[in-house]
């Protein structure tokens, strides 16, 4: 711990904020050179598979080729993206297509508790998630983090087995709950204070109380920091007129006048989805945490109906009531309507998404980078296609560089590789060195991942 992290902890404690009040600044000395910046890891899961002939792209490098229609939102961040296919899912005991049992352990990649779940599917795990087992290596070399990790949500069903439900998992029978609501997480993260917190309640700016108290404190900085720090409370103002939206604006407002967003409102859930990645961006900006998750929709694929994206109706096509994941999944086509595959739109949409957490990053500058050249995204799903549920040929993107440790750009078939291997160079690229990821033989490094 250094003079700066004390100063800049006794400032945000005399201001009554939270530590997201304040972002990272290059004036920090507790990080080797020439690194000014710590590496960020952020884990993603959603359901239900891919359409892989209009999402996958061709064998190798991306730059040479267009990408398919359903990746083509991240078409402008090629150079930045590895995408893999067919990866197994060796310790997963249930068949081939029990892909819907996959989401509890698919981030473990190890064994489960088979006294769990149904005795088909949804386990859960014995083993830590490699989001924990990241979190636990940072914190013995950086343990003033306020929290391990950031666990955040949209649209998870309730009910049901905690494999349906939970995908990271700090140990055996101990599933982590993610937040889904936005306002609870800005609260905790800018509003240490009860009365800052009492701010936002009443719909008040925290800056329009301490804002000036940061820009005096950055006039003490260089140019490169009064910037970065302009830049980021311009990022809070934001985030607090989105949250702060008008009555009935998107979808049903739920009465709360704290809470104008109803976050149970289907039609919202493009919205909280953005607004939940621009809270763990600022989050992992200022060094709160080093580690973010979210979790899009369940196992089961229930909870989210996809009539926001255009083209895609309400009512669903035969197998589900409504047009959600599982429906898209097991009927993505409607026979006979003209751009009828709805499973290929809802697709592109979730990449679009990917495009708009990547946006974050990137206009997030950090020394001569930004956030983005220091951040590594996982963009994960627990099975290959709705159609198929096939459990062992796993599509997964990442994203990110993670300061110069994978080299970006390409698409690795990676036929017959296992997940386990995957998560032992994410936790290797994080720094938290592991010669093999829950597994001995599944688990050895993949080296063709890197630079």
């Amino acid at each position: 711990m250094n003079k700066w992290e004390l100063s800049r902890r006794e400032l945000l404690k005399q201001l009554g904020v939270g530590a997201a009040c304040l972002p990272l600044l290059s004036a920090t000395k507790s990080y080797a050179q020439p690194t000014k910046f710590p590496k960020r890891f952020i884990c993603h899961l959603q359901t239900e598979g891919y359409r892989m002939a209009s999402w996958v792209p061709k064998e190798g490098a991306l730059a040479t080729q267009t990408l398919p229609d359903s990746t083509s939102p991240l078409e402008a961040w090629k150079s930045e993206l590895i995408f893999l296919t067919n990866l197994s899912n060796p310790k997963f005991p249930g068949g081939a297509r029990w892909g819907h049992g996959t989401y509890g352990q698919i981030f473990t990649a190890g064994a489960v508790d088979p006294n769990s779940g149904n005795g088909k599917e949804y386990w859960e795990p014995t083993v830590l998630s490699v989001d924990q087992v990241v979190a636990n290596g940072i914190k013995e070399k950086a343990p003033h983090l306020a929290l391990p990790t950031l666990p955040m949500e949209v649209k998870v069903g309730g009910g049901g087995f905690p494999g349906a439900k939970r995908c990271f998992w700090s140990g055996p029978k101990q599933p982590v709950t993610p937040e889904s609501d936005p306002y609870k997480t800005y609260a905790q993260l800018f509003g240490a204070d009860p009365a800052a917190a009492k701010l936002v309640a009443e719909r008040r700016s925290l800056l329009d109380f301490v804002g000036g108290d940061l820009d005096r404190f950055a006039t003490r900085l260089g140019t490169e920091d009064r910037t970065t720090i302009r830049g980021h409370l311009q990022t809070v103002r934001d985030l607090e007129r989105r949250l702060g939206g008008q009555k009935g604006t998107i979808g049903r407002w739920s009465g709360d006048p704290s809470q104008p967003i109803d976050i149970k409102a289907n039609a919202n859930v493009p919205l909280l989805l953005t607004l939940q990645f621009e809270l763990m961006v600022a989050a992992l900006k200022s060094d709160v945490t080093r580690v973010g998750t979210m979790q899009l929709g369940d196992a089961t694929g229930g909870a989210i109906v996809f009539d926001f994206i255009p083209g895609v109706p309400r009512m669903g096509n035969g197998y589900q009531p409504l047009r959600d994941w599982h429906d898209l999944g097991h009927r993505p086509i409607r026979d006979g309507v003209p751009d009828g595959d709805d499973k290929a739109k809802v697709d592109k949409w979730t990449m679009g998404k990917l495009a708009e957490l990547l946006g974050l990053l990137k206009g997030s500058a950090e020394g001569p980078g930004t956030m983005l050249d220091n951040t590594l995204v996982l963009w994960g799903n627990h099975m290959e296609d709705g159609e198929n549920h096939g459990a062992q040929k796993i599509p997964w993107i990442l994203a990110g560089s993670c300061q110069g440790y994978f080299k970006t750009g390409r698409c690795l078939t990676n036929t017959g590789r296992a997940i386990n291997g995957v998560l032992t160079e994410v936790c290797n690229a994080m720094d938290v060195k592991i010669e093999t990821f829950n597994d001995p033989e599944h688990g050895k490094p993949m080296p063709e991942l890197r630079a």
